[in-house]
């Protein structure tokens, strides 16, 4: 009975962890990348086509899911702090006021964002972690990777 109640104090324990780790959204970028970091804002500018290039002068590619996709809904809530809508009016106003970088790719599956980060040198995607693999490489947000308590980019499942 001892052993029972041991495993499952230890069980409530550590899935909490483990569940909030599942909403994370690993932020891969093409290998030939040398960014191992990027702050919130950073992203936020890149997602938002504010920043154009990488250091080193590689055009950034986002690579995103079609709007109403939980992976998209996630990185533009947790990353940018807005819906699909104030992301819409946003690129409009930034393509009418002449301030547009290019708009995101949009693809239909994980497996098309990952293909396409790996097929693009400044591309970025973001992958359900279970989705990485050695094809992409993973990156940093404030130093913290996705699985890790502290994670800043979240799908909205």
């Amino acid at each position: 009975m001892t052993k029972i109640l041991g495993v499952l104090w230890a069980s409530a324990l550590f899935l909490p962890l483990a569940a909030a780790a599942d909403d994370d959204l690993t932020v891969v970028v093409n290998k030939s990348n040398t960014v191992e970091n990027l702050t919130k804002a950073q992203l936020c500018k890149i997602v938002l086509a504010e920043q154009a290039a990488w250091p080193g002068g590689k055009k950034v590619m986002v690579v995103l899911r079609a709007p109403g996709q939980p992976d998209r809904k996630g990185v533009l809530r947790s990353v940018c702090g807005m819906g699909e809508d104030d992301f819409t009016t946003h690129q409009m106003q930034a393509s009418f006021n002449g301030d547009a970088g290019s708009p995101p790719k949009v693809v239909a599956s994980d497996e098309a964002v990952r293909d396409m980060v790996a097929a693009q040198p400044g591309a970025i995607g973001f992958l359900q972690t279970a989705d990485v693999n050695d094809t992409v490489r993973s990156v940093t947000v404030d130093g913290v990777a996705a699985g890790k308590d502290g994670y800043k980019v979240k799908s909205a499942k």
